[in-house]
């Protein structure tokens, strides 16, 4: 019996210093509890006004397309050594010709094209004698040397205002090669000379090809091209995971025209507002291709906005590296920073949740709004404080709070550097942006310089940090809409027969 007595009254001292403890505990610590912040109504989302940006998007031409369509316009051979035309001053003079010409040479300057051609042509020339029979002479025709003429084109090309292809293409010169016999067809005797007549006639039927050829090249349906690579220029390109850009192209502008070799350009440019994001995919949008102007001599440079995120799990990760584990101490009472937590409450703001122990244990809440510092580029909550809830829940412990600076460490110490998101975007975007583009035979191509943030704005899902880069941005065109080429001349029009 009295052994059992004992048992028992050790299991009553047990309890009491366990009760005791206990109590001597919760004496000497303060124990916090805070309610979560009160969510609070999200705000417009608002970004302040960017200039443009500039896209210099050069397009490129194979003038090659554009000479053999010139060369099947105008035949090799034209004209029947028997076919006879009456001269127009007299009508007893009657002549006919054929001529050939050579491969079309081409030089360019500017937009202007300028093609030329060497020319033999033999002729015959009736003349109907009012008092014998009739008298035939031939030029360049058995054993003799085909008379030589020499003939120029030139021929101008540019895109108008609604994106078509539009060209005007004339007979600069067509003379023969010298004044000598060796290259005039004359009937001497009579002091008849052919040979302007046949030049003339051989002008009259240049000029209607050419026309035929300008005509063509007006109804070619370049517009749907462009609006081809316009629609594909606003679909998001994705850089990576969860990160898009997008162009959003706004204008297009037309510069200089020239040619190098036998590749024709114009320099396009087009002003956009691209962007770079992190998140869902974007919707593309619907702009109609605008009409195209002439660019001015002002320009805007190319910037590229950079909107990246924060989401709050990866913010918490990195403050949980600063802040876990640290210990503030004064007048031999200590507090322990055993957690953190970073979520966004609506209206721009942030709530940090920190867990402690020590002379302080229990969890406890600071608000306050992100902001951006410049000078140590950082992303920072300079207003942090304690939350409502928290306030009102520190009647004992306040003091040694304030004692330990608490409040002023977590302002110091809970920061986000902007190399996280905004450096690692601009190497992203800069790798990423160096691409072929949906549109065929379109690349963009870009070096993106150094950030600077703009703006820092949370949400309730994630720290939004907004960044505009200086950019040197170009998209270039290498498939442009080649020169229509027209139907195949007809047979008769190469074996030499005049159009009827």
């Amino acid at each position: 019996m009295n052994r059992v007595s004992g048992r028992w009254f050790l299991v009553l001292l047990a309890l009491v210093v366990v009760a005791f403890a206990i109590f001597y505990v919760r004496r000497t610590t303060i124990v916090l509890d805070a309610p979560e912040p009160v969510i609070i109504p999200e705000t417009a989302d608002t970004l302040p006004r960017l200039p443009p940006s500039l896209f210099e998007a050069p397009v490129t031409y194979d003038l090659a397309t554009a000479i053999d369509s010139i060369e099947a316009a105008v035949p090799l051979t034209y004209g029947d050594l028997e076919e006879r035309i009456t001269l127009k001053n007299n009508h007893r003079v009657r002549f006919a010709y054929h001529l050939r010409r050579s491969p079309f040479r081409v030089k360019v300057r500017g937009q202007t094209v300028t093609i030329s051609a060497n020319i033999e042509y033999s002729g015959r020339i009736w003349y109907d004698s009012p008092i014998g029979p009739e008298i035939e002479v031939s030029c360049g025709t058995d054993d003799e040397l085909p008379r030589r003429a020499r003939l120029t084109l030139e021929s101008t090309g540019m895109l108008s205002r609604e994106w078509g292809l539009r060209t005007r293409s004339r007979v600069v010169r067509l003379e023969a090669l010298s004044d000598s016999a060796r290259d005039r067809c004359r009937l001497s005797f009579l002091r008849l000379d052919v040979t302007d007549r046949v030049l003339e006639r051989t002008q009259e039927m240049l000029e209607e090809k050419l026309a035929r050829f300008d005509e063509a090249v007006a109804r070619w349906p370049v517009r749907t091209r462009f609006e081809k690579i316009w629609r594909d220029l606003q679909k998001p390109v994705r850089l990576a995971d969860s990160v898009y850009l997008t162009i959003n192209p706004l204008e297009a502008q037309i510069g200089e025209i020239g040619a190098i070799d036998e590749t024709a350009y114009a320099e396009l440019r087009l002003v956009a507002s691209p962007r770079i994001m992190t998140g869902p995919r974007p919707k593309p949008d619907s702009l109609p291709l605008p009409d195209l102007r002439l660019a001015d001599d002002v320009g805007y440079g190319a910037r590229v906005l950079l909107d990246a995120s924060f989401t709050y799990p990866v913010a918490t990760a990195m403050l949980r590296k600063a802040l876990v584990g640290r210990m503030l101490e004064h007048s031999g009472q200590r507090i322990r920073i055993r957690d953190v937590r970073l979520t966004g409450i609506g209206g721009g703001k942030v709530a940090l949740k920190v867990q402690i122990s020590g002379a302080v244990r229990g969890r406890l809440f600071f608000t306050g709004t992100p902001s951006y510092d410049s000078r140590t580029r950082q992303i920072t909550v300079p207003d942090l404080d304690y939350d409502v809830g928290t306030a009102q829940v520190l009647v004992r412990g306040y003091e040694l709070l304030n004692d330990v600076e608490l409040r002023d460490f977590l302002r110091a110490k809970a920061r986000l550097p902007d190399t996280t998101v905004v450096r690692r975007l601009s190497q992203l975007a800069e790798d990423g942006m160096n691409r072929k583009l949906p549109a065929r035979g379109t690349r963009l191509s870009g070096r993106i310089h150094t950030a600077g943030v703009l703006a820092v704005r949370a949400t309730v899902d994630e720290i939004r940090v907004r960044a505009l880069a200086d950019a040197d941005l170009t998209l270039s065109i290498d498939r442009s809409p080649s020169f229509p080429r027209p139907p195949a001349a007809s047979d008769h029009e190469q074996e030499g027969e005049p159009d009827p």
